[in-house]
């Protein structure tokens, strides 16, 4: 395959400074391509411009250097981040593993983090352009082309009982957004591949796994004596990990921001919901995806659910604490639209931001139907209380 070459890999890298140059024109970035480096095939300088984009695409997506790596567009929908991956490699070093098997290698960003950090690694890949890239990516591991679920059991030999199978099942169905820029999530964990009946078992076998799945799997699907940890990266949730073991508490809820941040909990469940007090605090979502709401709760005295379905914290006093943002409640305000607008505009305000998570609301349609004219900036918060919908007019509280 010529982009794996040396020439390729040179061209790959030219081909980032010619679209540097054309950043928006992309037959200005080939005919500069052209110009610096004379002599190629048509398909040879597009196959070095693609991955020359799809290399900006993982620096604006991923914050990451990818000027070295090979690129898939559907790889990289499924990479993980770097400061994710080498936590994760850091969890599975400290646990005792000494070689990780990757069962779905992709593109390598998790195996490039297995190898940082000293682990040796096994890596399957069934796709083979996937698969040459990998080679190019990791050159440091162990690449075999074919299915993982073919060729696990003759590799399970080699590893020793603290030694872990890494698995990243597919999570796409066929189906794509309507830009086709990318594939539609498969919610149904059965339809991931290898399915995740095929992941319990393989650690029923007594063989240590590490899986890592979609941020939304619900912690109540997590097996007996396994562990999970949600996370999230400046505010957004990327994914759960999810361990056939456990060293401590059943469920971790991190958020990677300016620092990482972890709370650990079980799943506690607080039976009555109080009323809503003078502040309102919005916790991170690695809180909210692990289940850990009411574990929090009890953690920082004083503060509470204001009901069962909503996800909205409240206390009478001012928490400090990174995983959640908190806001003064300054007032109650009318629930129906014409009433809302009314009273809004007698409070001089005419630029609204709408936080109604977990709501059957549209904020942006909200917004229009409001048709405020202009005037002061403002934040309302939509909820229920106590199984009623509240409409909150609030400030936010740093």
């Amino acid at each position: 395959m010529w982009i794996t070459s040396a020439e390729g890999l040179a061209a790959r890298q030219l081909a980032s400074t010619a679209l540097s140059l054309h950043s928006k024109d992309a037959l200005a970035a080939n005919s500069e391509l052209r110009k610096i480096l004379p002599g190629l095939q048509a398909d040879q300088y597009a196959s070095a411009l693609d991955q020359a984009q799809l290399g900006r695409l993982a620096h604006d997506r991923y914050a990451i250097d990818a000027s070295l790596l090979l690129l898939t567009r559907d790889g990289l929908e499924q990479a993980t981040r770097s400061v994710v991956a080498q936590l994760r490699a850091k969890t599975l070093l400290a646990s005792g593993a000494k070689i990780v098997i990757d069962m779905s290698a992709g593109l390598g960003f998790d195996v490039r983090a297995f190898l940082q950090s000293g682990l040796q690694v096994i890596a399957i890949e069934r796709d083979p352009v996937t698969a040459a890239y990998l080679r190019v990516n990791a050159p440091g591991a162990e690449v075999i082309e074919g299915d993982s679920r073919d060729l696990i059991d003759a590799l399970l030999s080699r590893l020793a009982p603290s030694d872990v199978v890494f698995v990243d099942p597919a999570r796409r169905s066929g189906r794509r957004t309507l830009d086709g820029s990318r594939a539609h999530p498969e919610r149904d964990p059965e339809r991931w591949s290898p399915p995740w009946s095929f992941v319990v078992g393989l650690a029923a076998r007594n063989v240590r796994v590490c899986a890592k799945v979609a941020p939304g799997f619900s912690p109540i699907h997590l097996p007996t004596n396994w562990s999970g940890t949600w996370t999230t990266v400046n505010r957004d949730a990327v994914e759960a990990m999810l361990c056939s073991w456990t060293d401590g508490p059943s469920r971790t809820a991190r958020m990677i921001d300016e620092s990482v941040v972890d709370f650990n909990g079980e799943g506690a469940q607080i039976s009555e919901p109080d009323s809503i007090g003078a502040y309102l605090y919005e916790p991170d979502q690695s809180l909210t995806n692990a289940q850990l709401l009411d574990d929090f709760c009890l953690a920082l005295p004083g503060l509470h659910r204001i009901d069962e379905h909503s996800t909205w914290l409240s206390t009478d006093t001012i928490i400090d604490h990174p995983m959640i943002r908190g806001f003064a409640v300054e007032a109650e305000l009318p629930n129906d639209t014409k009433a809302l607008r009314k009273a809004l505009i007698a409070l001089g305000i005419g630029d609204v931001t709408i936080k109604c998570r977990g709501m059957n609301l549209n904020a942006d349609q909200l917004r229009k139907e409001l048709k405020l004219p202009a005037g002061a900036p403002a934040t309302i918060i939509i909820t229920t209380a106590k199984g009623s919908r509240v409409t909150l007019l609030v400030q936010h509280n740093g």
